[in-house]
């Protein structure tokens, strides 16, 4: 199975990093994920959470946007198998430093979790036997991806990966002029961000493959849905998975 560089052991943490905060800033700037704080919020009422938990986390930046958005305050977690070590926690929100797998964790309850733009790394095998473990311990799941296959897309991101980044390099948080260096001297951040991004639109599925791939999970005390928000900066699919409420 094709793997984006940042899946890779060997890929430098720095340009990693940079990808990573490259993305994160584009999902804030454009408000991405904004339609999905009531979504989170709805998990967050009506489950018996105690605490948020952030899976492939990456930056952050979307988990905490999205999080920024919530009326019901709980603590949230970050977790990542390449965790970022710079985070600057806050009281209810904290970057746990241990590298955490997400197909190895053991999923609790009374935590709700989430996922951003990470489902596409995984095969199709690793997605259904992910949600399985969601299923069988009744535990709270909100999914997003912004990517679905077809060409439309791979020319969106090369024009994200390309034209979009060479004009807003300088204003990416936290500031670096070693990234300028490699944006604009030595374009390896070009080449990373636009190979990462297109391998990721051929990985991605539609909302119909992910309810096929799903149907069999859904039971009388688990529900999953697979919804869409469409809108100009891309359709949104989004996976949703709850203990049924009687």
């Amino acid at each position: 199975m094709m793997q984006e560089l940042e899946d890779y052991t060997w890929f430098p943490k720095i340009f990693r990093r940079w990808q990573l905060e490259f993305v994160g800033n584009i999902s804030v700037w454009t408000k991405l994920y904004q339609p999905l704080a009531t979504e989170l919020q709805q998990m967050a009422d009506t489950n018996t959470i105690t605490a948020l938990q952030d899976v492939c986390s990456g930056s952050g930046m979307p988990a905490i946007y999205v999080y920024a958005q919530l009326n019901t305050i709980k603590p949230m977690l970050l977790t990542d198998r390449y965790p970022v070590a710079n985070f600057k926690n806050k009281s209810l929100l904290t970057y746990c430093l241990d590298p955490v797998d997400v197909l190895e964790m053991q999923p609790k309850e009374n935590i709700g979790y989430s996922m951003f733009n990470a489902f596409h790394h995984f095969s199709f095998a690793q997605q259904k036997e992910w949600m399985q473990k969601m299923a069988a311990n009744n535990a709270p799941v909100l999914i997003a991806e912004i990517l679905e296959p077809g060409v439309l897309n791979v020319i969106k991101i090369f024009f994200a990966a390309t034209i979009v980044q060479l004009f807003t390099a300088p204003f990416v948080k936290p500031f670096s002029l070693l990234r300028l260096l490699f944006t604009y001297i030595i374009p390896v951040n070009i080449f990373t961000v636009a190979y990462d991004g297109i391998i990721s639109v051929f990985k991605s599925k539609t909302a119909a493959q992910y309810k096929e791939l799903l149907k069999d999970i859904s039971s009388q005390s688990y529900h999953i849905t697979v919804s869409t928000i469409n809108n100009w900066k891309g359709n949104l699919v989004y996976i949703k998975g709850e203990p049924t409420h009687t």
